[in-house]
């Protein structure tokens, strides 16, 4: 899949199937899209394209007096999930501004899907809103089909167990402690990509050296502060390990820092600073606490492993 900024990069098309959205988590109701989007482009011989949006809108939209929101998934990681589910050939990435948010749905359709990507079939969910005054949608999209020649299709809802999936529930799940729940939403663990950095390498002292990790996403919402079973993705390989979310309260209460223990990195293969990696979290262990002192936090670090390789077994096919 190859991901594309601006339209100026899109390559001729000569007819495209595309699906619209955010897409922010790629849960359970995007991968509908996706397959969706993938199985019409096949019968129609024709490119696949996710169209998505960055900033997220609603980082636009929201009125300033309320808190920002937070994003399950930046540009990125939205590529590496997409790839993941679904064998999509452009990943269309549109910059998100007031002067956007202020084109109507007509124009939209007039200027991007018929004017550039020469759309044959759209891939809409259920609630897809577009356009100023969120004034287009599946019908609406249907209606200019008829007129200009291209199919629509409406997905969803999508439901875990009684309610719809979608990213407003996920973020609810996470940030209440139910990691279960967001992940069962999502079809995948939920993660937080981003870069290796050096920190205070207070791990080594414990017999538990950590990678700090700086996410790339800016207003990313992370777990709550506490200790996670999770996997880590790096340099194409899958290690399980331990992750701590947390200001070190043993030591000096500093910055909130992102902090995982691989169980089963070769030692070898040295450090991997400045590595990219996805920490995908499976199961949360215990909040942060407060130590006595260093021998009480390592006693602790090693019950938790001992715990996470107890429950491993359970994650190992997902």
């Amino acid at each position: 899949m190859e991901v594309i900024r601006s339209l100026t990069e899109l390559p001729d098309l000569k007819g495209s199937v595309v699906t619209i959205g955010s897409f922010d988590g790629i849960h359970r109701g995007h991968q509908a899209l996706l397959a969706e989007t993938v199985e019409h482009a096949r019968k129609l011989n024709l490119p696949s394209v996710v169209l998505t949006f960055d900033p997220h809108p609603q980082q636009i939209l929201r009125p300033s007096e309320r808190r920002p929101i937070r994003i399950l998934m930046g540009i990125d990681e939205k590529a590496e999930l997409i790839s993941r589910y679904a064998e999509m050939d452009f990943l269309l990435v549109l910059r998100f501004d007031e002067r956007f948010a202020r084109q109507t749905a007509r124009e939209f359709l007039q200027e991007i899907l018929l004017g550039t990507l020469y759309v044959k079939h759209v891939v809409v969910g259920y609630d897809h809103r577009f356009g100023h005054d969120r004034e287009g949608n599946a019908e609406w999209l249907a209606e200019q089909g008829e007129a200009f020649g291209f199919g629509v299709s409406q997905v969803g809802p999508i439901k875990n167990e009684t309610l719809p999936v979608s990213s407003t529930l996920i973020r609810d799940h996470i940030q209440d402690d139910r990691l279960d729940l967001a992940n069962a939403m999502l079809g995948h663990p939920y993660t937080v990509f981003g870069q290796v950095v050096v920190g205070k390498q207070r791990g080594r002292t414990l017999h538990f050296p950590t990678a700090n990790v700086e996410p790339e996403t800016v207003n990313k919402l992370i777990p709550n502060r506490g200790v996670y079973l999770t996997r880590v993705r790096l340099q194409g390989d899958l290690y399980f390990g331990m992750c701590n979310i947390g200001v070190r309260p043993t030591f000096d209460n500093g910055q909130e820092t992102i902090e995982v223990h691989l169980f089963d990195w070769p030692v070898e293969r040295g450090d991997f600073y400045q590595e990219t990696i996805m920490i995908e979290f499976l199961q949360k262990l215990r909040d942060e606490k407060k130590f006595k002192n260093v021998n009480e936090l390592t006693e602790q670090l090693d019950n938790d492993k001992k715990t996470c390789l107890a429950i491993i077994d359970n994650y190992r096919e997902i």
